[in-house]
């Protein structure tokens, strides 16, 4: 692996590269939210400790680069062209084939479908000439640390392991689909009714009892039951990837994305109460 060549790199240094800046750049996600929501999200599309956008981007960069990898201002043009154009890629794709948006730039100026904006690819531009100044050369020599035999078998573990979590995560958003297409469908049940049973209930309620709390209370009972079939549902989805990405939208089932958040609100504020009245026995 060491002594077959794509350009200017090996083909370990390749794997080694993809997998080192694909866990670095999970590492700067997962910080960055920890910093500004205040709590642990395991960012990323798998489940492992891994962005591959990260590891895609900073790979092909170098490959690109070639000689020019010493010229600052080459760096930074490949630096704001590539990670764009993967990032737009990777969107379309994600959203095409997954039906999912899974960020989303719409609100700032200049974007492009909202999978890309200036904003963005001037910091992808900054970033990518920072990793190739400083970090990339600390990369290097952890890469060949390594002996030939030790790091080609690194490597061949990494991708083994990578498979496994692609396969496992391309059935963790099947199923994520899935159950965002039976909330749909509770909701448009459950609104169907809920109209039937407005019109109905407000006519008997104003011709017999001309009270509108009762009419009121009708309607709170009906939410809480759709909330309780919400919440059913929810619980057997795999939410890590509503968690790892806030701006995720369905382009099949829209409102069902907002009904999940909202009983994973619930959930996290039931956990909540729940650890409070422990913390209250325990002191009592």
């Amino acid at each position: 692996m060491q002594n077959v060549f794509l350009g200017t790199l090996s083909l370990y240094e390749i794997f080694a590269y993809f997998f080192l800046y694909a866990f670095l750049g999970w590492v700067a996600e997962v910080a960055f939210h920890a910093v500004s929501m205040g709590k642990f999200v395991n960012r990323g599309f798998l489940c492992g400790p891994v962005c591959p956008i990260y590891g895609v981007g900073v790979t092909v960069i170098l490959l690109l680069l070639g000689d020019f990898v010493e010229k600052p201002w080459a760096v930074f043009l490949i630096g704001i062209v590539m990670p764009t154009a993967i990032e737009f890629l990777t969107g379309w794709i994600l959203e095409t084939f997954f039906h999912n948006k899974w960020w989303d730039y719409s609100e700032r100026k200049f974007n492009i479908k909202g999978y890309i904006c200036l904003e963005f690819s001037v910091l992808w531009g900054l970033a990518v000439l920072f990793v190739v100044e400083a970090v990339h050369p600390l990369v290097k020599k952890f890469v060949f640390l390594a002996g030939n035999i030790t790091g080609t078998a690194l490597v061949s573990v990494c991708l083994a392991a990578l498979l496994a979590d692609c396969i496992v995560t391309l059935l963790q958003v099947l199923r994520l689909n899935s159950g965002l297409k039976d909330i749909d469908g509770v909701e448009t049940a459950v609104q169907a009714m809920k109209f039937g049973s407005d019109f109905i209930g407000e006519h008997i309620a104003a011709a017999t009892l001309r009270t509108e709390d009762k009419i009121e209370s009708a309607k709170e009972t009906a939410e809480e039951k759709r909330n309780l079939m919400i919440d059913a549902l929810v619980k057997k989805m795999p939410k890590r990837i509503l968690k790892a990405f806030p701006d995720l939208t369905s382009r099949l089932h829209p409102n069902a994305v907002v009904l999940a958040r909202a009983s994973m609100k619930r959930a996290e504020k039931r956990r909540r109460e729940e650890k409070r009245r422990a913390e209250r026995k325990r002191h009592e």
